[in-house]
């Protein structure tokens, strides 16, 4: 399972990267958890369809649903 939470974080850190900011932000870390497991975060418009489209595999909530490591190395945004 651990392989599917570091997708997830690298998208975490790509989203940094792209956007200049984190994914989610809250005033404290209950709240910063909730946002987390609901998977709401906001993609400036700037970012690109193929960029887009792979942050929201890696930060899928669902980790059965999220992209695996060889379709983030052959998706069209690489």
């Amino acid at each position: 399972m651990g392989f599917k939470a570091d997708i997830w974080s690298a998208g975490v850190v790509l989203y940094a990267m792209l956007c200049g900011t984190v994914p989610f932000k809250a005033s404290n870390m209950k709240e910063l958890h909730k946002m987390i497991i609901k998977g709401k975060y906001n993609l400036k418009e700037e970012i690109t369809d193929d960029a887009s489209n792979l942050l929201r595999q890696m930060l899928e909530t669902d980790p059965k649903k999220r992209i695996s490591i060889q379709k983030i190395l052959n998706h069209p945004w690489l």
